[in-house]
Protein backbone atom coordinates (compact mmCIF):
# COMPACT_ATOMS: atom_id res chain seq x y z
CA UNK A 1 0.00 0.00 0.00
CA UNK A 2 1.35 3.68 -0.81
CA UNK A 3 -0.05 6.32 0.16
CA UNK A 4 0.24 9.31 -1.97
CA UNK A 5 -0.53 13.21 -1.87
CA UNK A 6 -0.59 14.91 -5.25
CA UNK A 7 -2.20 11.85 -7.01
CA UNK A 8 -5.58 10.69 -5.45
CA UNK A 9 -6.21 7.54 -7.94
CA UNK A 10 -9.13 6.62 -5.37
CA UNK A 11 -11.04 10.01 -6.43
CA UNK A 12 -10.17 9.96 -10.06
CA UNK A 13 -11.94 6.74 -9.99
CA UNK A 14 -14.98 7.77 -8.13
CA UNK A 15 -15.39 10.84 -9.95
CA UNK A 16 -14.66 8.94 -13.27
CA UNK A 17 -17.68 7.00 -12.61
CA UNK A 18 -19.79 9.32 -11.17
CA UNK A 19 -19.71 11.56 -14.10
CA UNK A 20 -20.87 8.51 -16.21
CA UNK A 21 -23.86 7.86 -13.51
CA UNK A 22 -24.67 11.66 -14.27
CA UNK A 23 -24.55 11.25 -17.90
CA UNK A 24 -26.86 8.09 -17.98
CA UNK A 25 -29.40 9.98 -15.80
CA UNK A 26 -29.19 12.78 -18.28
CA UNK A 27 -30.21 10.86 -21.02
CA UNK A 28 -33.13 9.32 -18.64
CA UNK A 29 -34.03 12.67 -17.64
CA UNK A 30 -34.43 13.65 -21.56
CA UNK A 31 -36.29 10.29 -22.63
CA UNK A 32 -38.69 11.00 -19.80
CA UNK A 33 -39.87 14.24 -20.80
CA UNK A 34 -39.63 13.63 -24.11
CA UNK A 35 -41.51 10.03 -24.33
CA UNK A 36 -38.86 9.36 -27.31
CA UNK A 37 -35.83 6.76 -26.54
CA UNK A 38 -34.19 8.09 -29.58
CA UNK A 39 -33.77 12.02 -29.61
CA UNK A 40 -30.62 12.15 -31.27
CA UNK A 41 -28.79 10.36 -33.91
CA UNK A 42 -26.26 9.51 -31.45
CA UNK A 43 -29.05 7.27 -29.14
CA UNK A 44 -29.46 4.97 -31.60
CA UNK A 45 -27.92 5.73 -35.61
CA UNK A 46 -29.31 2.30 -37.39
CA UNK A 47 -32.94 2.93 -35.35
CA UNK A 48 -32.90 6.66 -36.06
CA UNK A 49 -32.66 5.95 -40.18
CA UNK A 50 -35.00 3.11 -39.86
CA UNK A 51 -37.34 5.61 -37.98
CA UNK A 52 -37.18 8.44 -40.23
CA UNK A 53 -38.08 6.09 -43.31
CA UNK A 54 -40.86 4.99 -41.51
CA UNK A 55 -41.77 8.17 -40.65
CA UNK A 56 -41.83 9.81 -43.99
CA UNK A 57 -44.06 6.48 -45.38
CA UNK A 58 -46.70 7.29 -42.95
CA UNK A 59 -46.86 11.18 -43.76
CA UNK A 60 -47.48 9.23 -47.35
CA UNK A 61 -50.13 7.17 -46.51
CA UNK A 62 -51.72 9.76 -44.39
CA UNK A 63 -52.11 11.85 -47.25
CA UNK A 64 -52.93 9.24 -49.82
CA UNK A 65 -55.81 8.47 -47.10
CA UNK A 66 -56.97 11.68 -47.24
CA UNK A 67 -56.46 12.12 -51.06
CA UNK A 68 -58.30 8.33 -51.27
CA UNK A 69 -61.59 10.42 -48.60
CA UNK A 70 -61.49 13.50 -50.61
CA UNK A 71 -62.31 11.39 -53.52
CA UNK A 72 -65.12 9.37 -52.41
CA UNK A 73 -66.43 12.65 -51.13
CA UNK A 74 -66.10 14.14 -55.03
CA UNK A 75 -67.85 10.92 -56.51
CA UNK A 76 -70.36 11.38 -53.77
CA UNK A 77 -71.26 14.94 -54.81
CA UNK A 78 -71.48 13.96 -57.99
CA UNK A 79 -73.65 10.80 -57.24
CA UNK A 80 -75.99 13.16 -55.48
CA UNK A 81 -76.31 15.64 -58.47
CA UNK A 82 -77.40 12.91 -60.88
CA UNK A 83 -79.50 11.18 -58.78
CA UNK A 84 -81.52 14.72 -59.07
CA UNK A 85 -80.70 14.28 -62.99
CA UNK A 86 -82.41 10.68 -62.88
CA UNK A 87 -85.44 11.98 -61.45
CA UNK A 88 -85.94 14.85 -63.72
CA UNK A 89 -85.31 12.61 -66.78
CA UNK A 90 -88.14 10.29 -65.05
CA UNK A 91 -90.42 13.24 -65.29
CA UNK A 92 -89.53 14.26 -68.80
CA UNK A 93 -90.22 10.03 -69.67
CA UNK A 94 -93.74 10.31 -67.89
CA UNK A 95 -94.54 13.45 -69.69
CA UNK A 96 -93.67 11.86 -73.31
CA UNK A 97 -95.88 8.60 -72.64
CA UNK A 98 -98.59 11.18 -72.37
CA UNK A 99 -98.21 12.93 -75.09
CA UNK A 100 -98.25 10.08 -77.20
CA UNK A 101 -101.78 8.86 -75.40
CA UNK A 102 -102.90 10.43 -78.24
CA UNK A 103 -106.74 9.39 -77.86
CA UNK A 104 -107.06 10.54 -74.33
CA UNK A 105 -104.94 13.91 -73.95
CA UNK A 106 -105.86 17.15 -75.73
CA UNK A 107 -103.20 20.05 -77.46
CA UNK A 108 -103.69 21.94 -73.98
CA UNK A 109 -102.42 18.83 -71.65
CA UNK A 110 -100.03 18.18 -73.93
CA UNK A 111 -98.76 21.78 -73.75
CA UNK A 112 -98.66 21.70 -70.23
CA UNK A 113 -96.16 18.84 -70.18
CA UNK A 114 -93.88 20.70 -72.35
CA UNK A 115 -93.61 23.53 -70.43
CA UNK A 116 -93.24 20.84 -67.40
CA UNK A 117 -90.23 19.03 -70.19
CA UNK A 118 -88.73 22.64 -70.79
CA UNK A 119 -88.13 23.15 -67.04
CA UNK A 120 -86.87 20.06 -66.02
CA UNK A 121 -84.35 20.34 -69.23
CA UNK A 122 -83.43 24.05 -68.06
CA UNK A 123 -83.06 21.91 -64.60
CA UNK A 124 -80.88 19.59 -65.72
CA UNK A 125 -78.60 21.98 -67.30
CA UNK A 126 -78.79 23.97 -64.15
CA UNK A 127 -77.15 21.14 -62.45
CA UNK A 128 -74.47 20.18 -64.94
CA UNK A 129 -73.21 23.84 -65.01
CA UNK A 130 -73.29 24.30 -61.12
CA UNK A 131 -72.41 21.09 -59.70
CA UNK A 132 -69.10 21.78 -57.64
CA UNK A 133 -66.64 20.05 -55.65
CA UNK A 134 -63.88 22.47 -54.58
CA UNK A 135 -63.57 24.98 -56.99
CA UNK A 136 -64.11 23.27 -60.09
CA UNK A 137 -67.22 21.97 -61.97
CA UNK A 138 -68.14 18.15 -62.48
CA UNK A 139 -70.85 17.94 -64.66
CA UNK A 140 -70.22 19.80 -67.21
CA UNK A 141 -67.38 17.98 -68.71
CA UNK A 142 -64.23 19.94 -67.39
CA UNK A 143 -63.46 16.67 -66.01
CA UNK A 144 -63.88 14.49 -68.61
CA UNK A 145 -61.83 13.27 -71.22
CA UNK A 146 -60.36 15.42 -74.12
CA UNK A 147 -61.48 13.43 -77.77
CA UNK A 148 -58.91 14.93 -80.02
CA UNK A 149 -59.69 12.29 -82.70
CA UNK A 150 -62.13 9.49 -83.58
CA UNK A 151 -62.49 7.20 -86.86
CA UNK A 152 -65.75 8.08 -88.38
CA UNK A 153 -68.26 5.39 -87.75
CA UNK A 154 -67.55 5.45 -83.95
CA UNK A 155 -70.27 7.06 -82.55
CA UNK A 156 -71.86 8.27 -78.75
CA UNK A 157 -68.57 7.74 -77.84
CA UNK A 158 -68.44 8.20 -73.58
CA UNK A 159 -64.36 7.43 -72.07
CA UNK A 160 -65.21 6.61 -68.30
CA UNK A 161 -61.38 5.50 -67.60
CA UNK A 162 -58.39 5.69 -69.88
CA UNK A 163 -54.70 5.41 -68.29
CA UNK A 164 -51.89 7.20 -69.53
CA UNK A 165 -47.85 6.36 -70.23
CA UNK A 166 -45.97 8.22 -67.65
CA UNK A 167 -44.84 11.53 -69.64
CA UNK A 168 -47.45 10.66 -72.67
CA UNK A 169 -49.75 13.70 -73.96
CA UNK A 170 -52.19 11.79 -75.57
CA UNK A 171 -53.38 8.24 -76.00
CA UNK A 172 -54.87 6.21 -79.05
CA UNK A 173 -57.56 3.10 -78.72
CA UNK A 174 -57.46 0.61 -81.67
CA UNK A 175 -60.78 -0.84 -82.15
CA UNK A 176 -61.20 -3.81 -84.40
CA UNK A 177 -64.25 -4.16 -85.67
CA UNK A 178 -64.86 -8.25 -86.82
CA UNK A 179 -68.52 -9.19 -86.86
CA UNK A 180 -70.56 -6.35 -87.84
CA UNK A 181 -74.08 -5.87 -86.47
CA UNK A 182 -76.81 -7.15 -88.17
CA UNK A 183 -80.88 -6.17 -88.00
CA UNK A 184 -83.46 -8.91 -88.33
CA UNK A 185 -84.40 -8.48 -92.02
CA UNK A 186 -86.77 -10.47 -94.59
CA UNK A 187 -86.75 -9.28 -97.87
CA UNK A 188 -88.60 -10.07 -101.21
CA UNK A 189 -91.94 -8.86 -99.51
CA UNK A 190 -94.61 -8.22 -102.46
CA UNK A 191 -98.12 -7.39 -103.10
CA UNK A 192 -101.40 -9.06 -101.02
CA UNK A 193 -103.32 -11.39 -102.84
CA UNK A 194 -106.61 -10.78 -104.78
CA UNK A 195 -108.77 -11.87 -101.80
CA UNK A 196 -106.69 -9.48 -99.39
CA UNK A 197 -104.43 -10.93 -96.36
CA UNK A 198 -104.36 -10.57 -92.50
CA UNK A 199 -100.75 -9.98 -91.06
CA UNK A 200 -99.50 -10.31 -87.40
CA UNK A 201 -96.55 -8.11 -87.33
CA UNK A 202 -94.14 -8.77 -84.12
CA UNK A 203 -90.88 -7.48 -83.25
CA UNK A 204 -88.71 -6.39 -80.64
CA UNK A 205 -91.63 -3.49 -79.54
CA UNK A 206 -94.64 -5.90 -79.54
CA UNK A 207 -96.84 -7.30 -82.08
CA UNK A 208 -99.85 -5.63 -84.21
CA UNK A 209 -102.66 -7.35 -86.92
CA UNK A 210 -102.90 -5.40 -89.67
CA UNK A 211 -105.52 -5.83 -92.47
CA UNK A 212 -104.52 -5.34 -96.21
CA UNK A 213 -106.93 -4.34 -98.98
CA UNK A 214 -107.53 -7.02 -101.75
CA UNK A 215 -104.65 -7.15 -104.32
CA UNK A 216 -102.77 -4.32 -102.73
CA UNK A 217 -99.79 -3.15 -103.94
CA UNK A 218 -96.18 -3.83 -102.85
CA UNK A 219 -96.26 -0.07 -101.42
CA UNK A 220 -99.63 -0.62 -99.74
CA UNK A 221 -98.58 -3.73 -97.80
CA UNK A 222 -95.14 -1.27 -96.87
CA UNK A 223 -97.51 1.36 -96.21
CA UNK A 224 -99.28 -1.27 -93.71
CA UNK A 225 -96.51 -2.60 -92.24
CA UNK A 226 -94.99 1.04 -91.36
CA UNK A 227 -97.96 2.35 -90.01
CA UNK A 228 -97.42 0.33 -86.59
CA UNK A 229 -93.61 0.50 -86.67
CA UNK A 230 -93.83 2.36 -83.62
CA UNK A 231 -95.71 -0.66 -81.90
CA UNK A 232 -93.63 -3.35 -83.81
CA UNK A 233 -90.41 -1.99 -84.09
CA UNK A 234 -90.52 -3.37 -87.36
CA UNK A 235 -90.54 -1.55 -90.61
CA UNK A 236 -90.33 -2.01 -94.79
CA UNK A 237 -87.79 -0.23 -96.95
CA UNK A 238 -88.05 -1.16 -100.40
CA UNK A 239 -88.99 -4.83 -100.68
CA UNK A 240 -87.71 -5.85 -97.20
CA UNK A 241 -88.61 -5.78 -93.54
CA UNK A 242 -86.31 -4.39 -90.97
CA UNK A 243 -86.15 -4.89 -87.50
CA UNK A 244 -85.77 -1.14 -85.80
CA UNK A 245 -82.30 -1.71 -83.86
CA UNK A 246 -79.37 -4.15 -84.45
CA UNK A 247 -78.54 -7.24 -82.52
CA UNK A 248 -79.43 -10.61 -81.33
CA UNK A 249 -82.25 -9.11 -79.32
CA UNK A 250 -84.05 -7.48 -82.42
CA UNK A 251 -86.27 -10.31 -83.99
CA UNK A 252 -89.33 -9.95 -87.03
CA UNK A 253 -92.14 -12.50 -87.41
CA UNK A 254 -94.29 -11.77 -90.12
CA UNK A 255 -97.05 -14.18 -89.93
CA UNK A 256 -99.75 -14.54 -92.48
CA UNK A 257 -102.75 -15.24 -90.63
CA UNK A 258 -105.04 -15.25 -93.66
CA UNK A 259 -104.77 -14.77 -97.67
CA UNK A 260 -101.81 -14.22 -99.29
CA UNK A 261 -98.71 -12.06 -99.68
CA UNK A 262 -95.93 -12.35 -102.50
CA UNK A 263 -92.56 -13.50 -100.64
CA UNK A 264 -94.58 -14.76 -97.83
CA UNK A 265 -94.89 -18.24 -96.55
CA UNK A 266 -98.47 -19.34 -95.03
CA UNK A 267 -97.51 -19.07 -91.14
CA UNK A 268 -94.37 -17.81 -89.69
CA UNK A 269 -91.96 -15.76 -91.61
CA UNK A 270 -88.43 -14.70 -89.21
CA UNK A 271 -84.89 -13.46 -88.87
CA UNK A 272 -82.98 -12.34 -85.76
CA UNK A 273 -80.35 -9.74 -86.09
CA UNK A 274 -77.14 -10.29 -85.23
CA UNK A 275 -74.59 -9.00 -82.18
CA UNK A 276 -71.35 -7.31 -83.44
CA UNK A 277 -68.37 -8.35 -82.04
CA UNK A 278 -65.05 -6.19 -82.06
CA UNK A 279 -61.91 -6.28 -80.09
CA UNK A 280 -59.43 -3.37 -78.15
CA UNK A 281 -56.47 -4.55 -76.75
CA UNK A 282 -56.78 -7.79 -78.04
CA UNK A 283 -59.42 -8.71 -75.64
CA UNK A 284 -62.89 -9.04 -77.67
CA UNK A 285 -66.33 -8.16 -76.45
CA UNK A 286 -69.80 -8.98 -78.17
CA UNK A 287 -72.16 -5.81 -78.31
CA UNK A 288 -75.46 -5.02 -77.62
CA UNK A 289 -76.53 -5.24 -81.27
CA UNK A 290 -73.97 -2.38 -82.56
CA UNK A 291 -73.50 -0.62 -79.11
CA UNK A 292 -70.54 -1.94 -76.74
CA UNK A 293 -69.31 -1.15 -73.41
CA UNK A 294 -65.66 -1.76 -72.97
CA UNK A 295 -63.81 -3.13 -69.66
CA UNK A 296 -60.05 -3.79 -69.61
CA UNK A 297 -57.02 -3.06 -68.03
CA UNK A 298 -58.06 -0.19 -66.37
CA UNK A 299 -59.93 1.40 -69.78
CA UNK A 300 -64.03 1.73 -69.34
CA UNK A 301 -65.72 3.05 -72.53
CA UNK A 302 -69.37 3.21 -73.97
CA UNK A 303 -69.18 3.73 -77.75
CA UNK A 304 -72.25 2.82 -81.23
CA UNK A 305 -70.55 1.67 -84.68
CA UNK A 306 -72.66 3.92 -87.03
CA UNK A 307 -75.34 1.79 -88.97
CA UNK A 308 -73.35 2.26 -91.73
CA UNK A 309 -69.97 0.77 -90.70
CA UNK A 310 -68.38 -1.82 -91.93
CA UNK A 311 -65.80 -4.31 -90.48
CA UNK A 312 -62.14 -3.16 -90.52
CA UNK A 313 -59.84 -0.68 -87.96
CA UNK A 314 -60.86 1.92 -86.06
CA UNK A 315 -59.54 4.22 -83.47
CA UNK A 316 -59.73 7.20 -81.14
CA UNK A 317 -57.59 9.40 -79.15
CA UNK A 318 -57.66 11.03 -75.82
CA UNK A 319 -55.65 13.66 -74.95
CA UNK A 320 -54.14 13.56 -70.77
CA UNK A 321 -57.08 15.27 -69.17
CA UNK A 322 -59.44 13.23 -66.59
CA UNK A 323 -59.53 13.26 -63.06
CA UNK A 324 -56.45 11.67 -61.46
CA UNK A 325 -56.17 10.36 -57.93
CA UNK A 326 -53.10 9.80 -56.34
CA UNK A 327 -54.26 7.08 -53.67
CA UNK A 328 -51.20 5.50 -52.53
CA UNK A 329 -47.77 6.84 -50.96
CA UNK A 330 -45.77 6.00 -53.94
CA UNK A 331 -44.99 7.44 -57.39
CA UNK A 332 -46.43 4.34 -59.30
CA UNK A 333 -48.93 4.64 -61.97
CA UNK A 334 -50.90 1.70 -60.35
CA UNK A 335 -51.60 4.11 -57.00
CA UNK A 336 -53.36 6.41 -59.18
CA UNK A 337 -57.01 6.12 -60.50
CA UNK A 338 -57.95 7.78 -63.70
CA UNK A 339 -61.49 8.35 -64.69
CA UNK A 340 -63.32 11.21 -66.62
CA UNK A 341 -66.82 12.51 -65.82
CA UNK A 342 -68.75 13.51 -69.17
CA UNK A 343 -71.21 16.24 -69.79
CA UNK A 344 -74.30 15.69 -68.17
CA UNK A 345 -76.14 18.90 -70.18
CA UNK A 346 -78.91 18.78 -71.85
CA UNK A 347 -76.87 19.63 -75.22
CA UNK A 348 -75.02 15.94 -74.26
CA UNK A 349 -77.43 13.45 -73.11
CA UNK A 350 -79.00 11.25 -75.86
CA UNK A 351 -76.83 9.69 -78.94
CA UNK A 352 -76.54 11.33 -82.44
CA UNK A 353 -79.30 11.16 -85.34
CA UNK A 354 -79.19 7.58 -87.28
CA UNK A 355 -80.00 8.80 -90.85
CA UNK A 356 -82.98 8.31 -93.19
CA UNK A 357 -82.00 4.60 -94.08
CA UNK A 358 -84.25 3.07 -91.43
CA UNK A 359 -86.88 3.51 -94.23
CA UNK A 360 -90.02 5.36 -94.52
CA UNK A 361 -93.36 5.60 -92.49
CA UNK A 362 -96.76 5.37 -93.70
CA UNK A 363 -96.98 8.87 -95.31
CA UNK A 364 -93.79 8.65 -96.72
CA UNK A 365 -92.16 10.89 -94.02
CA UNK A 366 -88.70 9.85 -93.29
CA UNK A 367 -87.82 7.72 -90.18
CA UNK A 368 -85.28 8.92 -88.00
CA UNK A 369 -84.16 8.04 -84.69
CA UNK A 370 -82.15 10.10 -81.91
CA UNK A 371 -81.17 13.56 -80.86
CA UNK A 372 -79.99 14.97 -78.00
CA UNK A 373 -81.88 15.74 -74.81
CA UNK A 374 -81.72 19.85 -75.81
CA UNK A 375 -84.01 18.68 -79.10
CA UNK A 376 -87.27 18.14 -76.45
CA UNK A 377 -87.76 21.54 -75.45
CA UNK A 378 -90.53 23.74 -77.07
CA UNK A 379 -90.02 24.35 -81.14
CA UNK A 380 -87.40 21.48 -80.91
CA UNK A 381 -87.15 18.64 -83.42
CA UNK A 382 -88.38 16.36 -80.78
CA UNK A 383 -90.70 18.13 -78.81
CA UNK A 384 -93.92 16.23 -77.37
CA UNK A 385 -95.80 17.98 -79.90
CA UNK A 386 -94.11 16.92 -83.10
CA UNK A 387 -92.31 13.65 -82.41
CA UNK A 388 -92.77 12.19 -78.73
CA UNK A 389 -91.97 8.76 -80.08
CA UNK A 390 -88.64 9.49 -80.90
CA UNK A 391 -88.21 11.88 -77.48
CA UNK A 392 -88.96 8.80 -75.44
CA UNK A 393 -85.85 7.08 -77.81
CA UNK A 394 -83.70 9.92 -76.75
CA UNK A 395 -84.81 10.02 -72.90
CA UNK A 396 -84.60 6.74 -72.66
CA UNK A 397 -80.67 6.60 -74.52
CA UNK A 398 -80.28 9.88 -71.59
CA UNK A 399 -81.75 7.61 -68.86
CA UNK A 400 -78.95 4.58 -69.74
CA UNK A 401 -76.29 7.15 -69.61
CA UNK A 402 -77.15 8.56 -66.50
CA UNK A 403 -77.25 5.41 -64.96
CA UNK A 404 -74.36 4.19 -66.60
CA UNK A 405 -72.35 7.09 -65.24
CA UNK A 406 -73.56 6.26 -61.81
CA UNK A 407 -72.74 3.03 -62.13
CA UNK A 408 -69.95 3.39 -62.75
CA UNK A 409 -68.61 6.25 -60.28
CA UNK A 410 -70.19 3.78 -57.57
CA UNK A 411 -68.03 0.98 -58.94
CA UNK A 412 -64.96 3.12 -58.47
CA UNK A 413 -66.25 3.70 -55.15
CA UNK A 414 -66.90 0.88 -53.98
CA UNK A 415 -64.14 -1.63 -55.70
CA UNK A 416 -61.40 1.08 -55.76
CA UNK A 417 -61.32 4.42 -53.40
CA UNK A 418 -63.28 2.08 -50.00
CA UNK A 419 -61.04 -0.83 -49.99
CA UNK A 420 -57.88 1.07 -50.69
CA UNK A 421 -58.95 3.45 -47.96
CA UNK A 422 -59.25 0.28 -45.36
CA UNK A 423 -55.99 -0.74 -46.87
CA UNK A 424 -54.45 2.78 -46.27
CA UNK A 425 -55.32 2.58 -42.84
CA UNK A 426 -54.47 -0.87 -41.57
CA UNK A 427 -50.91 0.04 -43.24
CA UNK A 428 -50.64 3.23 -41.11
CA UNK A 429 -51.62 1.68 -38.06
CA UNK A 430 -49.28 -1.39 -38.61
CA UNK A 431 -46.60 1.11 -39.73
CA UNK A 432 -47.00 3.22 -37.18
CA UNK A 433 -46.57 0.66 -34.48
CA UNK A 434 -43.09 -0.49 -35.89
CA UNK A 435 -41.78 2.90 -35.97
CA UNK A 436 -43.38 3.70 -32.40
CA UNK A 437 -41.44 0.53 -31.55
CA UNK A 438 -38.23 1.74 -32.26
CA UNK A 439 -38.29 5.22 -31.31
CA UNK A 440 -40.98 5.56 -28.58
CA UNK A 441 -39.65 5.26 -25.05
CA UNK A 442 -40.68 2.41 -22.46
CA UNK A 443 -41.47 4.25 -19.58
CA UNK A 444 -41.25 1.32 -17.54
CA UNK A 445 -37.66 0.10 -18.14
CA UNK A 446 -36.64 3.56 -18.63
CA UNK A 447 -37.90 4.62 -14.94
CA UNK A 448 -36.21 1.33 -13.23
CA UNK A 449 -33.02 2.66 -15.29
CA UNK A 450 -33.48 6.36 -13.95
CA UNK A 451 -34.06 5.42 -10.37
CA UNK A 452 -31.11 2.67 -10.33
CA UNK A 453 -29.19 6.42 -11.67
CA UNK A 454 -29.91 8.18 -8.84
CA UNK A 455 -28.72 5.80 -6.63
CA UNK A 456 -25.94 5.04 -8.11
CA UNK A 457 -25.23 9.05 -8.30
CA UNK A 458 -25.72 9.59 -4.76
CA UNK A 459 -23.42 6.79 -3.87
CA UNK A 460 -21.08 8.02 -6.09
CA UNK A 461 -21.48 11.64 -4.01
CA UNK A 462 -20.51 9.59 -0.68
CA UNK A 463 -17.64 7.28 -2.13
CA UNK A 464 -15.90 10.88 -3.91
CA UNK A 465 -16.40 12.54 -0.52
CA UNK A 466 -14.72 9.44 1.33
CA UNK A 467 -12.17 9.26 -1.69
CA UNK A 468 -11.05 13.32 -1.07
CA UNK A 469 -10.61 12.23 2.46
CA UNK A 470 -7.83 9.52 1.97
CA UNK A 471 -4.65 11.93 1.48
CA UNK A 472 -5.67 13.48 4.46
CA UNK A 473 -4.56 10.26 6.29
CA UNK A 474 -0.64 11.57 5.34
CA UNK A 475 -1.07 14.25 8.09
CA UNK A 476 -0.81 11.15 11.14
CA UNK A 477 2.53 10.27 10.12
CA UNK A 478 4.10 13.52 10.17
CA UNK A 479 2.81 13.91 13.89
Amino acid sequence: MTLRINTNLAAIRALKNLRQTDQAQQTSLERLSTGLRINRASDDPSGLVISEQLRGQISGLKQAAENTQNATNMIGTADAALQQVSDLLNDIRQSAIFALNTGASSPDQVAAEQASVDQAIAAINRIAQTTRFGDGALLNGTRGYDITASSAGINDLDLRRLNFAPGATSRTVAIAYSTVAERATFAGIGAAGAAGATLRVTGAKGSQEIVLAPAATAAEVAAAINSVAEQTGVFVTGAAAFSEEFGLSQFINLELLTGTVAGLAAGSNTDTGVDGIASVDGVAFTGDGRFFSIHVAATDFDFAFDPAAVAGAFSFTAAASGVTFQVNETGSPNDRINLGIRDISASRLGFEIIPDELGTAAGGTPVTQGGFLSSLVTGGTNDLTSNPANALRVIEAAVNQVTGLRGFLGAIQSFNLEPNLNNLEVSIENITAAESSIRDLDFAAETAEFTRTQVLFQAGISVLGSANLIPQTVLTLLQ
